[in-house]
Order: structure tokens, then C-alpha cells, then sequence
């Protein structure tokens, strides 16, 4: 379900794994499905979220969700007026 790609987020002090972890929450995924997908340990994805919401301030998965939206990192259809790339375009 995530669609587009992931913007420079150095600006907001997330990493690049944070991001990629913001997308595989964007689709859905659990964190044991994330830690599954990217080979790493739940407890790692654990505190890459928390980390994630003590940068951007929010408190739950959707608030974080609505954080990336309003800031250009994910983009829904049609839920998101952001300039990330389209896929066709690469």
C-alpha cells in the first residue's frame, strides 16, 4: 500500500533505516513482520518506532503515520499533495 518514494528526511533527523521502517508501517506490517522482512530483531524495530516517536512527536503509529503524510515522506493516494517522485519516473 505504501506507493511513491521515501524523501531526505536528514532535515528531521531520521534515518534512512527510520524511513524505510515508516513505509513498512505505512503498508501495514506489524513490527515482527518488519523485523522479518528486514532481518533484524523485533527489539530493533521496537526502538527504531520509539525513537521515531520521540523525533517526530507523536504517540501511536497513526499519529506517526499522519507525521510522514503532512511531511512528505509517504504518500497516499489521493490523501497526499507531496512532490515525491512517481515510480515511472525513475
Amino acid at each position: 500500500m505504501f506507493t511513491g518514494e521515501i524523501a531526505n528526511s536528514s532535515h528531521m533527523g531520521l534515518s534512512a533505516r527510520e524511513m524505510e521502517i515508516i513505509g513498512l508501517v505505512a503498508d501495514g506490517l506489524t513490527n515482527q513482520e518488519i523485523a522479518e522482512r528486514l532481518t533484524i530483531s523485533k527489539r530493533t524495530v521496537d526502538n527504531h518506532v520509539s525513537n521515531m516517536f520521540t523525533k517526530t512527536g507523536s504517540k501511536n503509529r497513526v499519529a506517526l503515520l499522519n507525521w510522514a503524510m503532512d511531511h512528505g515522506k509517504i504518500c497516499r493516494d489521493g490523501f497526499n499533495c507531496c512532490s515525491l517522485p512517481d515510480e515511472t519516473d525513475t
